[in-house]
């Protein structure tokens, strides 16, 4: 015979099934707050990567003519900026953190260039993160800036053991 204390077991052990396998509606009733993150494990599961944050907005830049490149800093708040390059030497990313004086206000840095691949194909990413004075730890990461680049830095989340390894090997 069904009985009231097995109606509320089984509702319990519905409830339990149904939070686990991402009910929305479920989780909302609950009181389970929604992450402000994406969820990109099957992307990175496929091979994808995606940086913090997810992947920049594109920025329309100025059409001046001259050479420039986009800053987005990803901290307590979204700062974005156009830099002008010089048309008669090269940047490079330590001399774009070192000018700039990120590396003092947010400390080690990870940074990803979006740099664009043609009007049909996705942007090319490329990944550096910077020691305390603002070098990439790798030198051969020390990337020439183009004009159209979106450079996207953020705090280099790393805990002390993976810098310790990075540093090592």
């Amino acid at each position: 015979m069904f009985t009231p204390r097995c109606f509320l077991a089984f509702t319990a052990l519905g409830f339990a099934i149904a939070s686990q396998a991402g009910c929305v509606t479920l989780s909302t009733l609950l009181g389970k707050k929604k992450s402000p993150l994406l969820d990109t494990r099957l992307l990175e599961a496929q091979g994808y990567s995606v940086p913090p944050g997810g992947m920049p907005s594109p920025v329309s830049l100025p059409t001046d003519g001259e050479p420039r490149v986009v800053l987005e800093v990803r901290g307590d708040k979204r700062h974005l900026e156009s830099i002008p390059l010089p048309a008669d030497k090269a940047v490079f990313i330590q001399d774009l953190v070192q000018q700039t004086q990120l590396h003092e206000s947010l400390g080690q840095l990870s940074i990803s260039i979006m740099r664009p691949n043609g009007p049909d194909a996705p942007p090319i990413r490329l990944e550096t993160t910077t020691d305390d004075d603002g070098k990439p730890i790798s030198m051969g990461h020390n990337y020439a800036l183009l004009p159209g680049d979106h450079i996207v830095v953020i705090s280099d989340q790393r805990s002390s053991f993976e810098r310790f390894i990075d540093k090592r090997f």
